[in-house]
């Protein structure tokens, strides 16, 4: 008798697995179909209007994929580079006393939402890179206001490399017209000799938004 309930309740537990499939692959049609009538029958928008176009898009597009320079002037986000040069000097000898300074300027059109910074160097032969594994350390300032993003100097080893960014956990924002210091000294006292090449650079990626209507425009890169 034990046994077959046992083959009962595995007869129904099936049949519940098929038939949640059947309704997922129902609902998963019904998508499909709804977004094959939206491609095969395109909207018009009479006078160009940008409105219908990107309300359109929100209506069609995951979250993930509605571009973000669709708008007015003052509602558009567009992604942004910026990028300092450092040299430390080949073979240096690193020590606290051994200060590279660099800057970008954010220009008039647009402020910047900073979110992420990487760095690159000449080489990823150890050999020939005085910085990959030196003693150095980073100092991010916004000259503007003075705020600093980090309360003390981070290792330049913490700074994820070429594609693979560190990305902060607070955005920063710069003004337009404002400048981006970076400092970056040595950590040990006592000066110790590298061989190779003492350049690198540090790539600082962003939004550009507009400073009219900001609120509305940071609604359109972080949801919530």
């Amino acid at each position: 008798m034990a046994y077959q309930d046992d083959r009962v309740n595995a007869v129904r537990a099936q049949i519940n697995h098929l038939t949640q499939l059947k309704r997922a692959l129902r609902e998963r049609e019904r998508s499909l179909n709804a977004r094959s009538m939206v491609l095969s029958s395109p909207q018009t928008f009479p006078g160009n209007n940008v409105k219908s176009l990107k309300d359109s898009m929100i209506g069609n597009l995951p979250s993930h994929m509605v571009p973000g320079n669709v708008g007015g002037i003052n509602e558009v986000t567009w992604p942004f580079y910026f990028q300092i040069e450092m040299d430390m000097g080949d073979d240096p000898s690193i020590s606290e006393t051994l200060i590279r300074r660099g800057s970008f300027q954010v220009d008039q059109e647009a402020a910047l939402l900073l979110m992420s910074v990487s760095r690159a160097h000449n080489t990823d032969d150890l050999g020939a890179s005085a910085t990959i594994l030196a003693p150095l350390q980073v100092e991010i300032i916004d000259r503007q206001s003075s705020r600093r993003f980090n309360n003390a100097p981070m290792p330049l080893q913490m700074i994820g490399q070429n594609s693979n960014p560190s990305i902060f956990p607070t955005p920063m924002y710069i003004q337009p017209n404002a400048f981006l210091d970076v400092v970056v000294s040595g950590i040990n006292t006592i000066p110790q000799d590298f061989s190779g090449s003492g350049r690198f650079q540090l790539s600082f990626f962003g939004y550009r938004i507009r400073t009219e209507d900001a609120g509305k425009v940071l609604s359109t890169i972080f949801a919530g």
